[in-house]
């Protein structure tokens, strides 16, 4: 059986801890059988071939912009195929002037409420597709930073939480917490959870975030 490649892209804003919060599934990645290399310098994403050759790019990057021409070789990259998963401010809060990169997201971090919210994360009861990322997994509660994002219909909607009214509206409003895209040839995942480690060792979202990440890989490895 042929290894597939993973490559962790993480920096940017420390208070995100993407040392931390990566290093606790790069086990996890290398027990489902990855072989896992670490980068934590944006230009590896003007490296063409070493992007055709990975099969699933965890990006761990808060705030700062890619140039275009790491925009473009890493959309390219999986638009032919290669996996691209996140999660919070690492994958959707970063790269804000990058349109191509936030189509292929599918979602961009506008805001939360101060502090750490008490909320409750709905795991959808029957997802078009991919629900074996959530199968299993009901609904549960976690505190943490409640995002307020932008997203589109092309995403599949794994889980949800809402915003209780607030002062500038009157209205419950509900808002995505993991979804699933296809982008050309790829995959991507993306969770709004894991401000902090601790969040992301919730057992439920810790869960969540590993499939997705084992989801989004290219399903065969080049040889």
């Amino acid at each position: 059986m042929s290894t597939r490649h993973a490559l962790i892209v993480r920096g940017g804003w420390e208070g995100h801890d993407p040392l931390g919060c990566t290093e606790l599934f790069l086990p996890r990645l290398e027990r489902a059988g990855f072989a896992v290399s670490v980068s934590e310098d944006l230009s590896v994403y003007e490296d063409a071939d070493l992007l055709a050759r990975t099969d699933l790019v965890v990006h761990s990057w808060s705030g700062g912009e890619l140039s275009a021409e790491q925009e473009a070789t890493l959309v390219a990259a999986v638009e032919a195929g290669t996996g691209f998963a996140g999660w919070h401010g690492g994958v959707i809060g970063t790269n804000v002037r990058n349109a191509r990169y936030l189509r292929m997201v599918g979602g961009r971090f506008v805001w939360h409420p101060e502090g750490f919210q008490e909320f409750t994360v709905h795991v959808a009861d029957a997802p078009p597709r991919d629900g074996e990322i959530t199968e299993g997994i009901g609904d549960f509660d976690v505190e943490t930073e409640h995002y307020w994002v932008l997203s589109d219909a092309l995403n599949t909607v794994l889980a949800t939480s809402v915003l209780a009214p607030g002062e500038q509206w009157a209205e419950p409003v509900e808002f995505p917490v993991v979804w699933t895209r296809r982008w050309g040839a790829g995959r991507v995942f993306v969770c709004t959870l894991g401000h902090r480690v601790s969040d992301l060792e919730v057992p439920q979202t810790a869960t969540i975030v590993e499939r997705g990440l084992v989801w989004a890989a290219r399903r065969a490895p080049l040889r």
